[in-house]
């Protein structure tokens, strides 16, 4: 499949949707600080506190890009290689894809990866809509073509789900590690939630090689699909998918 023009994709968050948006700490670091006293004189501190009680308002998943990036890869078939990016080559990675259109690959990225790596781009245009609106206008162009070819990528769950709407949120069915432990291709090291601790513990390298195991995982299966092989749910039901038309192999 080299010569195809496809990319995967993944990316981890520099925070899960249980931190508080307030202080960026998790709820247990929340209420430890809290019990020993706040340490007086940080803006994040006084955010956290009204009328003399201590707040703890999660992030949640509506904003994605209040989640953050710490880092992402990105597969090329062409080439066969593996990319890393974080915020600060976010905009060069997506004007490449942009320019170069290939079929993008994901594990839920429509509902996730892509709407953050969207929002963050948008956040970085509206920072510079004053200072420097020529740039500003370059990133939100690159922002309305990266969501064009989106609505055109394939997503592996997103697939899933279609052929089988009912049983869309249970538990241990549909989620890449248990599907990936079903098809033979080993458990995930850890799951999104802790891998933000990670990165803010400064253990980097783990979550560089978790987010590029996430990767090979997700070609892994999408090669399953388009050689027209069916692939195993968590609970080891056979499930065939129909691939992208242009990069059947079956």
């Amino acid at each position: 499949m080299a010569e195809r023009h496809i990319v995967v994709l993944d990316l981890e968050t520099a925070h899960s949707a249980e931190d508080c948006r307030h202080c960026g700490q998790p709820q247990t670091r929340h209420e430890n600080l809290t019990a020993e006293g706040w340490p007086a004189g940080t803006p994040e501190v006084w955010k956290c506190r009204r009328d003399g009680t201590d707040l703890f308002d999660p992030l949640g998943w509506g904003n994605k890009a209040a989640l953050g990036l710490s880092i992402g890869c990105v597969y090329w078939y062409a080439g066969d290689r593996y990319e890393f990016f974080d915020v600060h080559t976010l905009a060069q990675t997506m004007r490449h894809v942009v320019d170069t259109q290939p079929l993008l690959v994901s594990f839920n990225g429509i509902a996730f990866d892509f709407p953050l790596m969207r929002g963050l781009l948008r956040q970085c245009a509206e920072a510079l809509n004053d200072s420097d609106p020529g740039t500003a206008v370059w990133l939100e162009g690159i922002c309305d073509a990266f969501q064009t070819l989106c609505a055109t990528s394939y997503d592996l769950l997103a697939e899933i789900w279609q052929v089988d709407p009912a049983r869309k949120f249970e538990r241990g069915l549909h989620s890449l590690d248990a599907i990936s432990q079903a098809n033979g291709l080993g458990a995930k090291a850890m799951t999104g939630a802790q891998a933000p601790r990670l990165w803010q513990e400064g253990r980097y390298a783990e979550v560089l090689n978790y987010c590029q195991d996430d990767v090979r995982k997700t070609k892994a299966l999408f090669e399953l699909i388009c050689a027209g092989k069916p692939i195993l749910r968590g609970d080891g039901t056979p499930m065939t998918l129909p691939p992208p038309p242009q990069f059947s192999f079956a």
